[in-house]
């Protein structure tokens, strides 16, 4: 259906509708009139597709353009009324534009054709508007796909237009006949199907009666011209009889819907202002629904209750009365002073109990008055409770004057925006709720804070060797750690570890491993010996569930050369020259196991640097990043955005990654730590050319990931 009414097909309709009413213009300019039957198969067919087109067209703008049903009645109407001025002045037309018609029909000239085709075309046009009206119409607000009984009968249309045209002999005159009865049967049976009347206000309805037996009157009228022997119907019985009979039966067929449409119409108006009210209570209830999950302000949801029941119980004022500790103040007048607002309110107290009341009441004030003799001006009082934690903490109240009564639908309305009014309190508790959680969070900040101090928060800076770390947590806190450490002259010791778990559990993992590398790292020369002490360690103090990935690594800027060692974490990237290397030396996560067996599975590589070299390290944060489709970010990608980026500086190349996580992962939330160390190696002759090792010398102290996109 969708291609059916594409761009494409609506240009595909109009070219073959053009086409077919070329070949009509040049068959009937060609050979004029004849009785040949091959003559007026061929005109019939060019006139059938000349119909389908326009109405493909027709429908396809019908489905792009949301029109309401009272401006197609109306636009239905305009065009009943030219096509009643064009069938009663077509004597007159006709007789100005040819000197002879009567003569004409029988012996067409080149003028003649020309003017009845165009004429032709004129009530084609209007019957294919009709017909998608009419089917619009028929549909329109139907529970079930009625479009086949709408179909079927214009089938029957087009059937009785035909035999009409090639049955006419007297013994197949019934073959017409039948088709046109199943045509009136099925006309009748589509126009008592009328459903979107009861969705029309009381004025649309009384509008709608008015058009209806101005259209239904139109129809008739057309359809008794079209039915005489005038120019009309010479012109139009001579160039095709099935055109005529199709025009006559579209006309008798909204002659009878308009027919039956009125006093559909007519059935309707008496409930109208039934409807009217309902649907008022419902859009306010819409509206209403979604302000209170809007707005938590009570006072401007106080003003919103009061301004809707007013509306909904055709109260001639409403206020709140709420109770405030001990004390009972008015809140959202509307149409009512504070003074008298005040006198029903003690009224109101002195009648009722204010905490038992459990649902809307009614109370008449006339010939009551206050203890202080005040009398108030209001004679009927509606009175619902607004609750709060199964409390009465307020009463919605709607008034009356004299001579006005409640209905039990306004009295349901007003009791049900009474409970929305509870639901607007009860969402106020969540905020302040919502307002102690924040305090929590900001607790969790003050955790974080010392996470930072914990991570380094300035690089080590040497001429050779460009730096650059990130590190994003998941939650307030995180599981994932990365150092460095100035180790004997020429040395620089790194680690990155990930701690299994996330938040502030893993945080303090994360404090406990920092201080056990620090401690290693100054009395241990070898990153693998690293490794294994911290295991010996970690195992005793770990639980069963919780372990550590790591990688220790030592560059030794004077020989050029970087040892490292693994224990169960991300490989470490080698970006060299025009490809990308995995140094994945072998290991077992810390924590897990033995020191003997984990002395056995651990590895240690050493790698000769070379001029340009890039070392990237990572935690699993980055490549298990996910989108809105949860696809992972992925090594393969991972490693072609550092491919990429490998002519740049190791600060560049940071951020870019960071920025093409967060691109690929904005529409999910980040759940893992996010930590990135990149490590970009020098020529000796850049050393030499610089001024040699700056120890101890900084980039400055940078903000704290400052220069990253936050998750």
């Amino acid at each position: 259906m969708k291609l059916l009414f594409s761009d494409n097909s609506v240009n595909t309709h109009f070219r073959l509708f053009t086409i077919a009413v070329i070949l009509l213009f040049t068959v009937r300019l060609i050979v004029g009139r004849s009785d040949s039957i091959f003559f007026e198969i061929l005109q019939v067919v060019l006139l059938v597709f000349i119909s389908l087109f326009l109405l493909l067209m027709l429908i396809n703008y019908q489905s792009r353009n949301t029109t309401v049903p009272l401006s197609l009645v109306m636009n239905l109407g305009i065009l009943n009324a030219v096509a009643f001025l064009v069938i009663t002045f077509s004597d007159v037309i006709t007789s100005s534009l040819l000197d002879n018609v009567n003569q004409m029909v029988s012996d067409p000239g080149l003028v003649y054709n020309i003017v009845s085709i165009l004429y032709v075309l004129i009530f084609i046009a209007y019957f294919a508007y009709v017909l998608i009206v009419l089917r619009h119409l028929f549909i329109l607000n139907q529970i079930k796909n009625a479009k086949i009984y709408f179909n079927t009968m214009v089938a029957f249309f087009i059937l009785a237009a035909l035999s009409s045209q090639f049955f006419t002999s007297k013994s197949l005159s019934f073959v017409e006949d039948t088709f046109l009865i199943v045509s009136v049967l099925l006309m009748v049976f589509n126009s008592v199907r009328i459903s979107w009347i009861a969705f029309l206000s009381k004025k649309e309805k009384i509008y709608l009666l008015v058009l209806s037996v101005v259209i239904s009157v139109l129809f008739a009228v057309n359809l008794g011209n079209t039915s005489g022997n005038g120019i009309h119907s010479q012109v139009l019985n001579s160039f095709s009889p099935s055109i005529d009979n199709f025009v006559t039966t579209v006309m008798l067929y909204g002659a009878i819907y308009f027919f039956v449409l009125f006093f559909t119409t007519l059935f309707h108006l008496p409930t109208a202002e039934a409807y009217d009210r309902k649907a008022q209570e419902v859009s306010s209830l819409q509206y209403f629904s979604k302000l209170i999950t809007e707005v938590l302000d009570f006072d401007d949801l106080a003003q919103t209750v009061t301004d809707i029941t007013l509306k909904v119980s055709h109260s001639n004022a409403a206020w709140i009365l709420w109770k405030d500790a001990d004390q009972f103040i008015t809140l959202a007048n509307k149409n009512v002073g504070f003074v008298d607002s005040e006198k029903t309110n003690k009224i109101i107290l002195n009648k009722i109990k204010f905490e038992k009341i459990n649902s809307t009441k009614t109370i008449s004030l006339s010939d009551e008055s206050s203890k202080d003799g005040e009398q108030s001006i209001f004679e009927l009082l509606s009175v619902s409770p607004i609750r709060s934690q199964g409390l009465v903490k307020g009463l919605l109240i709607a008034a009356k004057t004299s001579g006005k009564l409640f209905t039990n639908d306004e009295l349901s309305a007003v009791e049900t925006f009474s409970d929305y009014a509870s639901v607007a309190i009860e969402n106020a508790k969540l905020l302040e709720e919502s307002i102690e959680k924040e305090r929590l969070e900001k607790e969790l900040d003050v955790a974080r804070e010392i996470q930072k101090k914990i991570l380094p928060d300035k690089e080590p800076s040497y001429s050779n060797l460009q730096i650059s770390s990130v590190f994003i947590p998941a939650f307030e806190v995180g599981g994932d750690y990365y150092d460095f450490f100035e180790l004997e002259s020429e040395k620089l010791g790194f680690v990155i570890a990930d701690v299994s778990g996330k938040g502030i559990s893993a945080a303090f993992v994360m404090a406990e491993v920092k201080g056990i590398f620090e401690s290693l790292s100054k009395t241990i020369k070898r990153p693998k010996d690293i490794l294994i002490g911290a295991n010996s360690i970690l195992k005793n103090t770990l639980d069963s569930k919780t372990f550590v990935s790591a990688a220790y690594g030592i560059i030794d800027l004077e020989n050029e050369i970087l040892c490292i060692s693994r224990a169960g974490h991300c490989p470490v990237l080698l970006i060299r020259n025009e490809e990308t290397k995995q140094i994945k030396p072998s290991g077992i996560g810390l924590g897990l196991i033995d020191t003997d067996y984990f002395e056995e599975n651990i590895e240690e590589f050493e790698v000769q640097l070379k001029s340009n070299d890039t070392i990237v390290l990572y935690t699993d944060g980055i490549t298990e990043a996910k989108n809105d489709k949860l696809e992972d970010f992925g090594d393969e990608y991972f490693k072609n955005i550092l491919f990429d980026g490998r002519h740049l500086t190791a600060a560049q190349l940071s951020n870019k990654i960071i920025k093409e996580v967060t691109l690929f992962s904005k529409s999910y939330s980040q759940y893992d730590d996010i930590t990135l160390v990149i490590f970009k190696f020098g020529s000796r002759q850049q050393k030499k050319d610089g001024l040699g090792k700056q120890k101890n010398k900084l980039d400055g102290e940078k903000e704290w990931q400052s220069s990253t996109h936050q998750f």
